[in-house]
């Protein structure tokens, strides 16, 4: 039995490419669904392994300083190892196939086309220790892996595979990972008298938490799971599923649906997104079936359309190419570091690169490519040290810096945008 094993890579392959903005400057196995990221949940179940991650070369030490404790793009081949697609979503059913399985062969697990997992010594773990020197395509690997491995195909797996994938699974995770945590109605918060809680065994508030009079908290249709010193403001709603993390601040507004990460503020209407951590959308407007970096600012009346006039299916622009994602409520990606101003419309389906800054009251396109700066009349290139001293000056008001070396990464990657953009401009 593989239950004994304890060498696990979580590791990166050419999928992230398809997760652009959000996975720029992280893998994907790093990004908020549910209460906290897809590496959490393979840490929970396999807490007592040797975990290592795998990335792209170049963002090893954003993961690096993220995670200081592992090993990265370091694996051990004297031992087998259980290597984890880190787009993949562990749950109890999948973590079970993986440790049943007899050790005795080399084991490879797929899903539509793509790599869930493989248990490797010998020659294919030194095969594939090569292959993660560059990321490689799922079908690059189960080529190679399928006539050399006992080969299961899994059925009901969660995998992250496009942009709308991490919103349209991301109530029914939500909804698993609280029922995991098993914290039914238990209320350690302070709740004011005149707040109102329906269904309370449906709602966990940590201890540091405040609700003020006059919110209500309804969860009815799904949990409320909210994490330490969060403050929920008098003429809030808040409605099942939804996930709060530690130290963010509800303004006010309706929110369902949704999880929204550490130190964040948020306001208005929010529908069926996600909020990742030190991100504001501190003003109205309606944010719905989005999601949002770290490190965002919504200026006020920013309001994403979700839904076609049509009723029909959303396209997503992604840079030169239109794709279908077949969702009927499909609203915006964007990316770590981008900012709107007051007022910003932004249609069904846009995507907003990384570091980009627009403003103006018109509806802005589709795609928005990574530091952009402006309106929609006008984009141009947002100087790198402008960007760098404005997102330091937001962090600062988190008492926040830049982790170790992610300047160097973030200016390396905007030089690399800059001469692909020039070279097509030619």
């Amino acid at each position: 039995m593989i239950s004994i094993m304890i060498n696990i890579c979580i590791f990166e392959d050419d999928g992230y490419k398809k997760l652009l903005p959000v996975t720029l400057m992280r893998p994907a196995y790093m990004l908020l669904i549910g209460i906290n990221s897809i590496f959490d949940k393979i840490n929970y179940y396999f807490d007592y392994a040797n975990i290592t991650l795998h990335c792209r070369h170049h963002i090893k030490p954003v993961v690096k300083a993220s995670h200081k404790e592992l090993a990265v793009n370091n694996i051990n081949t004297g031992t087998a190892c259980l290597f984890i697609n880190g787009r993949t979503i562990l749950d109890r059913t999948l973590f079970k196939t993986l440790i049943k399985s007899e050790k005795r062969h080399n084991l490879l697990f797929t899903y539509h086309d793509q790599i869930i997992a493989a248990y490797l010594h010998g020659e294919q773990l030194d095969y594939m220790k090569q292959a993660l020197n560059k990321i490689p395509a799922s079908a690059e690997l189960i080529r190679f892996l399928r006539p050399r491995c006992v080969t299961k195909e899994l059925s009901n797996i969660s995998i992250i595979e496009n942009l709308w994938d991490i919103i349209a699974l991301n109530k029914d995770i939500l909804t698993a990972d609280v029922q995991l945590a098993n914290q039914p109605g238990i209320i350690k918060g302070d709740i004011k008298p005149f707040a109102s809680i329906n269904n309370e065994n449906n709602v966990f508030i940590d201890t540091g938490s405040t609700v003020e009079d006059f919110a209500v908290l309804n969860a009815d249709n799904g949990h409320i799971y909210i994490e330490k010193d969060v403050y929920i403001e008098s003429g809030t709603r808040l409605e099942g599923p939804l996930f709060i993390g530690r130290q963010s601040r509800i303004m006010g507004g309706r929110i369902k649906g949704t999880s929204i990460g550490s130190n964040c503020k948020v306001a208005g209407e929010v529908s069926d997104s996600i909020v990742s951590s030190f991100s504001n959308k501190a003003h109205f407007g309606f944010l719905g079936h989005s999601y949002i970096g770290e490190w965002v600012n919504l200026g006020a009346g920013t309001t994403t359309s979700n839904l076609k006039n049509t009723y029909g299916k959303v396209s997503l622009q992604e840079e030169r190419s239109l794709i279908n994602s077949n969702q009927t409520f499909l609203g915006s990606i964007i990316g770590d570091h981008a900012r709107t101003g007051i007022g910003t419309m932004l249609n069904t389906g846009t995507v907003i690169g990384y570091g980009s800054n627009i403003y103006g009251t018109e509806v802005h396109p589709k795609y928005i490519p990574p530091f952009s700066w402006g309106s929609s009349a006008n984009y141009t290139k947002y100087r790198l040290d402008k960007l760098f001293e404005s997102s330091e000056r937001m962090m600062k008001r988190r008492q926040k810096s830049y982790r170790k070396g992610e300047k160097e990464v973030i200016a390396s990657i905007y030089s690399q945008i800059t001469s692909e953009e020039n070279n097509v401009e030619q």
